[in-house]
């Protein structure tokens, strides 16, 4: 009697279950949408603080931690109505620049610093017994986006800017917050931007003043951009559209150091006159930014080009081998790989960029592939084609400026248009 009771509850309770599962299971088809569980959705990428930008006693970095009282316009009250720099042919707004110029570099000075991708995995994939007839703990996922290549170009061109990029990266956010990370266009989509809309040239020929403005206006939209990543792998973590966001990160840190390097190479009193002439709180404001991240660069030891250099490679470096630990399926592992080696080589570490590359599996899909496949032949074997390697990381170049240009073109602009 015991025995058929048991029996009865037990088939109840796999009915029960049976039932509840073709529920979940058809509630997200109608709806068009499909559920991943919490088992499914893999590490968990975060950005943490670097070890060496820890702050310690008295001599806590400005800029890396809660103890810096430096104000964000470092002083330089501008009104609203006087922050614009004009010069002949070229007009700039830099009230933003104004209002966040302890904010123009988050690759070298934000609490949170992306030193290190950690890679945390998720616990607890068995859940404790419980309630059979409580909801499941699943993870809605949104809909595939349905583009056409067409409308993907189209995107991709209302997104493009010389200068305020986040603000015209808009639409591409808001189309990556509401569909699958993994399926449909918002991995390609993301891409595009990337390769399209990311690192653009800027040539100074016969005046430094427009170009410094724009590489300041660009890089005071770093922290949006790493912020929306950041809150954006954590949502998705391991997904192709993370992925192609830490390729985005990675780009933003090559952006950042030029950024830098304008502003530490410009001699303003010989260099911005027609900043001088037209607006001097704008010339007092270059003055006390250059004067503020000198202190910085002084006070992390990074005194020289070199170390500045090696402290965003880190930066990169640990960006694209987080891209290897993350990503789902080895998508992109190629491009990191390539990228990886590309910086190890540049830096004189032969025999680890050689162990990076011999690692490389060629994907006909990756941006970096056909490059890819050459550096194979030229470590094949032996002997390594020390020249070859150079002539396929020059030509990769190449393919980038040859890119910017005809991109620049389509919109009407040169190197040297601001």
């Amino acid at each position: 009697m015991l025995r058929r009771r048991f029996l009865a509850h037990g088939a109840s309770l796999a009915l029960h279950l049976l039932t509840a599962l073709i529920v979940v299971r058809f509630a997200g088809a109608a709806f068009g949408q499909r559920y991943r569980t919490a088992e499914e959705r893999g590490p968990t990428l975060t950005f943490v603080r670097a070890p060496d930008a820890t702050p310690s006693g008295p001599d806590q970095l400005p800029g890396s931690s809660g103890a810096d009282t430096t104000p964000d316009d470092l002083g330089i009250r501008v009104d609203p109505d006087a922050t614009t720099v004009s010069i002949p042919g070229f007009t700039f707004d830099f009230g933003k620049v104004a209002r966040r110029a302890t904010s123009l570099f988050p690759f070298l000075t934000r609490p949170l610093a992306i030193e290190r991708v950690t890679v945390t995995p998720r616990r607890g994939n068995r859940r404790p017994l419980g309630n059979p007839y409580d909801q499941p703990h699943v993870d809605l996922v949104r809909p595939p986006l349905a583009l056409r290549a067409a409308a993907v170009q189209a995107l991709l061109d209302k997104s493009w800017s010389r200068r305020d990029r986040w603000k015209a990266f808009q639409p591409i956010a808001t189309v990556a917050n509401s569909y699958d990370p993994d399926e449909g266009a918002v991995p390609g989509l993301l891409r595009g931007y990337g390769v399209q809309n990311g690192l653009q040239p800027y040539v100074d020929k016969t005046m430094r003043d427009p170009r410094l403005w724009v590489q300041l206006g660009l890089a005071v939209d770093h922290a949006d951009f790493i912020d929306f990543i950041g809150r954006y792998a954590s949502r998705y973590p391991s997904t192709k559209a993370t992925t192609e966001l830490l390729f985005l990160l990675d780009k933003l840190g090559q952006a950042s150091f030029d950024a830098l390097v304008t502003l530490l190479d410009v001699n303003p009193s010989a260099d911005l006159q027609w900043t001088w002439r037209t607006n001097k709180r704008a010339f007092e404001l270059i003055l006390a930014i250059r004067q503020y991240y000198s202190a910085q660069l002084g006070r992390r030891q990074l005194t020289s080009r070199d170390a500045l250099k090696k402290r965003y490679d880190d930066v990169r470096l640990s960006i694209l081998t987080g891209i290897l630990r993350t990503t789902p399926h080895e998508y992109r592992a190629g491009d990191a790989r390539f990228l990886i080696g590309a910086i190890y080589w540049d830096q004189g570490r032969v025999a680890d960029a050689i162990k990076t590359w011999r690692d490389l599996r060629v994907d006909p899909e990756d941006f970096y592939g056909a490059a890819s496949s050459q550096i194979l032949e030229a470590i094949e074997g032996q002997n390594v084609n020390a020249r070859r390697i150079n002539r396929i990381l020059d030509g990769e170049h190449g393919r980038w400026v040859s890119l910017s240009f005809d991109r620049l073109r389509q919109f009407g602009y040169r190197f040297d248009m601001f």
